[in-house]
């Protein structure tokens, strides 16, 4: 099998550079294809189909589906880059699970990360720190993804909606099929400040409870948002420890459950009064 991919980025220059140029070196990569919706075109050896200041990145992804050439398409966010034999590993993945319509990957981060780098990858990132196994999950990183291209063309009506990825995933788990990860990694390099990641944390989490839930059960979860910052730190405390970086979780502590407090609050306001209606990228 042969890979398609698409990379949606967003004040990522540099890195987006980076993940471009591993992308051109895979043999597995047949076709690369970018959107951007940074205020200035990124300055990238492939064409790049730009978008208006701020669009959400699944509005981005979704829009480049019927341009996918190849039997898989792997999904990147420009603050990644693939490790070598990245598209291979995908690829083969593929090819020896034909009922997996979603197969993920482990999103790591480079040694001596800065500490703000750091806290934000355990926030994001942590449940999927390598070393991920080859096994069936309830669900896949954001940030590296791949599907068999026939399976998207089966649920457009849902992303032309501009749905997240979790959306996607919630309804093949509700037709019992299985997605899974493999070992294969891409590395995470941090571009956000300490505001503008608060402020991420703050309009997704409210956008998440806004979608998750619109019945009289949203008052339930309202209810119990005081204790997710709690709940949401010891979960990534268990996941860095499962990952060996207990270490680069305690030195990042305050700030983790900082962030954490901070998507919580966002919860908590988007069971209360849903959506902001407006679209968001950081």
């Amino acid at each position: 099998m042969t890979l398609s991919v698409i990379v949606t980025a967003y004040r990522s220059e540099s890195t987006l550079q980076a993940c471009v140029e591993r992308l051109r070196q895979d043999p597995a990569v047949r076709q690369i294809l970018v959107a951007d919706c940074s205020e200035r075109a990124p300055a990238v050896p492939v064409e790049v189909r730009r978008f208006p200041t701020p669009t959400p990145v699944p509005v981005m992804r979704w829009a480049m589906l019927d341009a996918v050439s190849e039997p898989v398409v792997a999904c990147l966010e420009g603050r990644c880059v693939p490790e070598h034999g990245w598209g291979d590993a995908i690829a083969a993945a593929h090819a020896a699970h034909p009922e997996a319509p979603a197969i993920g990957g482990a999103v790591g981060i480079a040694a001596g990360a800065r500490w703000m780098d750091a806290a934000v990858w355990l926030c994001e990132y942590a449940a999927f720190a390598p070393p991920l196994t080859e096994t069936n999950v309830p669900d896949i990183s954001g940030a590296h993804l791949s599907y068999k291209t026939v399976a998207l063309h089966e649920q457009r009506e849902l992303l032309a909606t501009g749905a997240w990825e979790t959306r996607l995933h919630l309804a093949w788990r509700a037709q019992g099929r299985r997605l899974r990860t493999i070992p294969a990694q891409v590395i995470f390099r941090n571009a956000m400040s300490f505001s503008d990641f608060a402020q991420q944390r703050f309009q997704y989490g409210r956008e998440y409870a806004a979608a998750r839930c619109r019945g009289p059960r949203r008052f339930m979860y309202a209810a119990l948002s005081p204790a997710l910052p709690f709940l949401l730190t010891a979960r990534t405390g268990v996941a860095a420890r499962r990952a060996d970086r207990t270490g680069t979780f305690l030195r990042c502590l305050p700030g983790v459950f900082f962030f954490h407090a901070i998507w919580s609050a966002g919860e908590l306001l988007g069971y209360c009064f849903g959506s902001s209606g407006k679209q968001h990228i950081y």
